[in-house]
C-alpha cells in the first residue's frame, strides 16, 4: 500500500489534481455517498447526542480530522453545530486553503494526524472519514487512535468511518487504501482505550465483488438504493461511534 503521505501529495496537492474524482461535490458517486452518509449521522445525533446524552449541539466542541476542504463540517454545521466550535485538521496544504476561504469561522490546522498536538485542547467529539484506510502500519494506525483518544474529553465520542474490507492488513500491493472490518476497528480502538457504543454500515459490496456506489455511474441512485436493500454481500462502508473510558 502507498504511503499516506504520497497519496495526499499525488491526489490534492500535485498541480495535475483531479478536480473531477469521486471526491468531487459534484460528482454523482460522492453525492451518493454522502447522503445516504448525512442520513446515517443525523440519525446518530438525533438518537445518540441530543436524546441519550442530552447534547445541546451549538455547545458541542467538535476535532474534524483529515477534514479535507470542510465538507463534512458543512454537515455538522447544517444540523445546529456552531462553526466557532468547529476544528479541522488535514495534510493538505491545497485542501486546508480552499477550507479557510468557505468557513471562516472554522479553526482550520495544516498537520499530520499521527502528530499533531493542540497543546490542552480536548474536544467533546471527534471524527475521522475515510482516514484510517491510508494508514499501511498497525502502529501508525494506534498512534493516531492515541491522538484521538488524547484530544478527547472525559466520555467524549469518537466517530471512525471506513471503507469495508476483510482485513486491513492484507492490502493490494499499489492501493492508495485499504478498508477494515468491524472487529478490527474494534479491537485497534480498545487497544487505545475506547468502548465501542454504535454500529451503522452502508452501500454493499453485491455478491461480495462490487461496490454499489460505482453503480451510480450507469444507474439512478434510486435503483442502486434499492438493490443494496434486496441483494446479498458485504458491507461497503462502516460507521463506528467509540465512547472514550
Amino acid at each position: 500500500m502507498k504511503d499516506y503521505k504520497e497519496v495526499i501529495n499525488n491526489r490534492f496537492d500535485a498541480e495535475t489534481e483531479n478536480t473531477n474524482s469521486i471526491y468531487s461535490p459534484n460528482h454523482p458517486i460522492g453525492k451518493y455517498i454522502r447522503k445516504n452518509l448525512h442520513k446515517g449521522l443525523n440519525m446518530f445525533l438525533q438518537n445518540y447526542c441530543k436524546t441519550l446524552r442530552g447534547w445541546d449541539l451549538q455547545t458541542v466542541t467538535l476535532l474534524d480530522i483529515g477534514c479535507g476542504s470542510g465538507e463534512m463540517l458543512d454537515f455538522f454545521i447544517s444540523k445546529g453545530f456552531s462553526p466557532q466550535n468547529l476544528t479541522g485538521i488535514d495534510l493538505s496544504e491545497t485542501r486546508i486553503c480552499r477550507a479557510q476561504k468557505q468557513h471562516k469561522s472554522v479553526n482550520f490546522i495544516k498537520d499530520d494526524a499521527l502528530t499533531f498536538s493542540l497543546k490542552e485542547s480536548k474536544f467533546d467529539m471527534v471524527t475521522a472519514f475515510d482516514l484510517f484506510s491510508h494508514l499501511s502500519k498497525k502502529e501508525q494506525i494506534l498512534q493516531g487512535l492515541s491522538n484521538v483518544y488524547i484530544h478527547l474529553e472525559k466520555d467524549g465520542v469518537f466517530l471512525w468511518y471506513d471503507i469495508y474490507s476483510k482485513d486491513h492488513f492484507s492490502p493490494a500491493q499499489n492501493a492508495d487504501s485499504w478498508g477494515f472490518n468491524k472487529e478490527q476497528m474494534i479491537h485497534l480502538c480498545k487497544e487505545t482505550g475506547f468502548e465501542v457504543i454504535y454500529y451503522n454500515t452502508f452501500f454493499k459490496h453485491f455478491f461480495n465483488r462490487y461496490h454499489s456506489v460505482y453503480q451510480v455511474k450507469r444507474l439512478s441512485p434510486g435503483i442502486v438504493n434499492m438493490l443494496e436493500k434486496i441483494l446479498p454481500g458485504i458491507p461497503g462502508n462502516v460507521l463506528l461511534a467509540f465512547k472514550k473510558i
